[in-house]
């Protein structure tokens, strides 16, 4: 498991406990950590700090350093995918809850970019030296005369070399007496510059965590122009500094220099130094407010989402209670319905059973007795306020489509069927119709 310190946080947290207790709630291991702090130019209590402090001997806590030009002011300490620290959890522990994530802050730095360039200003040397030859060069120029050497060497045993020497030229030797001043003097504020390509044209100084780009070229290559030639001994150099973009749409930003009214381009090596790793700097803090920007947009998403989810469950809620309230009305209004057509059922049987103008085939199927009897049965299905089953036609529970007369088959033996279970009231009248109809 990893995390993200700020500079301010892994310090604070060092400083309150031995090393080794602390890289166990992290879950790493005491030299991880110590590297960590290294890294980020943060001071560790020295050796016998914490015997000291408990034996009540007065000790000295050094300050935070100032943030390297450049240098990120967070560090990453442990392994896996890293997680922003947070100081009320240090037991390395996920507790598997989900924690809102807070708004993204704004950078702040403790220093402005005047007083950042005051301070490169000051760890530069006042006077250096500008070193004309080649014979203590920084490594990076040193590699590329050994090559050059080597090349030369091939040259001497055979006439068929294809690769011959690249920096013989006035030009580059002076070129790269440039480089080779420029790199020692920005190696004082521990800026390391680099050289790559088959013509040494890829320059770059490593500035914290930045990479600064740099171009040095004639002046003509830099700056096409109609102009008098130049002896070729005597070409103009100059330099070029590219400030990184961090956003789509940004102005390209160079700094340049050279040869010209002011002097050559050695005189101005401080100045050219002390822009170079102010343009880390820069190129940091752009970087910063980028993901700020980016981060902030991020947070804003998120919260429209996690609101447009909550709008919509809220509106699924509504309408799902709406579609509720509508399924139990319209529940409601078929067991009124269904409760109507029952009794309208059993009126009509009272009626067809009494009518002496009910005739068989209009007004009821089959013979009427058995007829009365299903059609009871069916007004009962239908009213939710009965609690008869359906019935057959010999007056047992069964299925509808069998109680219907046309579809009865009569006993052999003429038994009649058995009575259905009905309203008192309407069986009553049925045996009065009966009667009525034998005495006439």
């Amino acid at each position: 498991m990893g995390y993200v310190f700020t500079r301010k946080q892994l310090y604070e947290l060092v400083w309150t406990g031995p090393i080794t207790t602390l890289a166990k709630t992290l879950l790493i291991s005491d030299v991880g950590l110590a590297k960590a702090c290294r890294r980020g130019d943060i001071p560790l209590p020295p050796r016998g700090y914490w015997a000291k402090l408990t034996a009540g001997k007065c000790v000295a806590r050094p300050l935070l350093p100032l943030r390297a030009p450049g240098a990120s002011d967070r560090v990453e300490v442990g392994s896996g995918q890293p997680r922003l620290f947070r100081p009320d959890n240090t037991d390395g522990n996920d507790d598997g809850v989900e924690r809102d994530d807070p708004p993204p802050e704004p950078p702040v730095y403790d220093e402005a970019l005047d007083a950042v360039e005051a301070r490169i200003r000051h760890a530069l040397p006042a006077k250096f030296k500008f070193a004309r030859g080649l014979d203590n060069a920084h490594p990076q120029i040193a590699r590329l005369l050994r090559e050059d050497d080597e090349r030369r060497e091939a040259m001497t045993k055979t006439r068929y070399a294809f690769d011959k020497p690249r920096f013989e030229s006035y030009f580059e030797q002076r070129r790269l007496a440039f480089l080779s001043n420029l790199f020692l003097l920005l190696a004082r504020v521990d800026v390391q510059g680099l050289v790559r390509g088959r013509e040494a044209r890829e320059l770059s100084a490593h500035v914290g965590d930045q990479h600064v780009k740099l171009k040095v070229e004639t002046l003509a290559s830099l700056r096409p122009r109609k102009s008098h030639a130049h002896e070729k001994k005597n070409e103009p150099m100059a330099i070029e500094v590219e400030v990184a973009r961090w956003q789509h749409g940004e102005r390209e930003e160079r700094l340049f220099w050279s040869d010209g009214e002011d002097g050559k381009l050695e005189n101005r090596l401080q100045e050219i130094s002390i822009a170079i790793v102010l343009v880390g700097e820069r190129q940091y803090r752009k970087a910063r407010q980028f993901s700020y920007e980016w981060d902030r947009r991020s947070f804003e998403e998120k919260i429209e989402r996690a609101r447009t989810a909550r709008e919509e469950a809220e509106r699924q809620q509504q309408e799902a209670r709406q579609q509720a309230e509508k399924d139990a009305i319209s529940s409601l209004l078929s067991k009124v319905s269904a409760h109507h057509q029952a009794q309208q059922i059993r009126a009509y049987v009272v009626a067809t059973t009494t009518s002496p103008h009910a005739v068989q085939g209009r007004a009821f199927d089959g013979e009427r007795e058995a007829w009365a009897r299903w059609a009871l049965a069916v007004a009962d299905h239908l009213d939710p306020l009965a609690l008869a089953l359906p019935v057959d036609s010999g007056g047992r529970a069964g299925s509808l489509e069998s109680d219907n007369p046309e579809h009865q088959t009569h006993a052999s033996d003429g038994s009649a069927p058995n009575e259905c279970e009905c309203h008192s009231s309407n069986r009553a009248d049925t045996d009065r119709t009966k009667t009525d109809s034998r005495n006439r």
